[in-house]
Formats: structure tokens, C-alpha cells, sequence
């Protein structure tokens, strides 16, 4: 009191002290809430969760087996163009979740051709990566023959129609060239939390 007294001269009384002390409190707050604004915008999103099961959840998009004969090298071509998705419902107002909202865990396809859908002796094929979009292929390449399949995987396959992902692209090309011979392709879709679906063709 003494020094300010000095600074400010008579007219300082304790009045003024009042007033002075009372501006400051806002700002002391003000200094303490900060920190809990700030600790509260980096908290981080919510993990996805389990794609829900009981029929909430479903495939969206699937396979497709095109066979070509008219350019060389004739082939069969299998998921050109695909998509893999899927779509998760909310068990009580029947509404669709919210984009991202869960995961399908590891979603896996395998292609399969050989005998199958009356096909009791196949030709000869080999397979081609064409573009595996990101999958990742398990084990190593099948050899030639009448009978092969190949599986890949692929993580982070999220719920709605914005987190679609392409399914990986293989030719199918017969072993001695020239013309397709009979088989039958067989595409096995499954993941950690969905059921599994299936689709086949008969070729050519």
C-alpha cells in the first residue's frame, strides 16, 4: 500500500483496491479454463467397432466373372471394376448407421476355378495380378492347371457407401493360349464380422 501510495498519490483509497481486485477474478478464470478447452479438443474419435451382427449389417457390392474372346490374349477377367462395402443398420429405428461408424476386420476374397456348376473336365489355366488395389495376397501364386485358387486380404473395409474399396483385378488365361476352355470360376467374399457370399460362373 505504501508504494503505490507513493505512485498514485492521496487521491488512492481503498475503494479503488476494490475495484482493481475485482476486474482481475475474469481473468484468473479465464487462464484456468483454457487448458480444459484445449485437453478437450484433442481427445481422440471413437476406435470403429464390430460390424453388428443379428442381420444389421450387409454386403454392398460384389463380383463379377467377364470372359473375353474377341482381343489377344482371349481371357477370362474376374472383378474388373468391383467394389467390396457394406452397410450397418440400427436395430431399433431400422435407420442406417453413420459412415465409418464400424469395421468389417479383415475382409478376404477368394477366386477358385475348376470342375463345379457342370463342369466335369476343365482346361488348363494360369493366373495374372492384374492390379490388386491394395489387397495383399496370401501365400504365393498358384501354379498352372486345371484347378487353382488364390486368397487375398485386405484391412479397414468401414461401413457406408463413401468407404467402398476395389477388389483386386486377375486374369484368368488359358495355359496352351488361344481359345478359353471349360471351367468354372468360383468368388468367395468373407470378413472378420460379416457372413460369407459367394458367386460363381461358368466358363466360357
Amino acid at each position: 500500500m505504501n508504494e503505490n501510495e507513493n505512485q498514485r498519490g492521496a487521491g488512492f483509497d481503498r475503494r479503488t483496491v476494490i475495484k482493481a481486485a475485482a476486474w482481475s477474478a475474469p481473468v484468473i478464470a479465464v487462464a484456468v479454463a483454457t487448458p480444459l478447452a484445449a485437453a478437450s479438443e484433442n481427445t481422440p474419435d471413437p476406435q470403429p467397432q464390430p460390424a453388428p451382427g443379428g442381420g444389421l449389417s450387409s454386403w454392398q457390392g460384389g463380383t463379377s466373372v467377364q470372359t473375353w474372346t474377341a482381343t489377344q490374349p482371349n481371357r477370362v477377367q474376374v472383378n474388373t471394376g468391383q467394389t467390396l462395402g457394406f452397410n450397418a443398420f440400427d436395430g431399433t429405428t431400422g435407420d442406417m448407421e453413420p459412415a465409418g461408424k464400424f469395421t468389417a476386420g479383415t475382409a478376404t476374397v477368394t477366386v477358385a476355378w475348376g470342375a463345379g456348376n457342370g463342369v466335369t473336365n476343365p482346361g488348363s489355366y494360369r493366373l495374372q495380378e492384374q492390379n490388386l488395389h491394395g489387397w495383399t495376397r496370401v501365400g504365393s501364386l498358384p501354379a498352372d492347371g486345371t484347378s487353382g485358387s488364390v486368397t487375398y486380404t485386405y484391412s479397414g473395409v468401414l461401413n457406408g457407401a463413401e468407404n467402398l474399396v476395389q477388389l483386386p483385378v486377375l486374369w484368368l488365361l488359358p495355359s496352351a493360349g488361344g481359345a478359353l476352355v471349360d471351367t468354372y470360376v468360383n468368388t468367395t467374399l468373407s470378413s472378420d464380422f460379416l457372413s460369407e457370399k459367394t458367386s460363381g460362373s461358368k466358363v466360357p
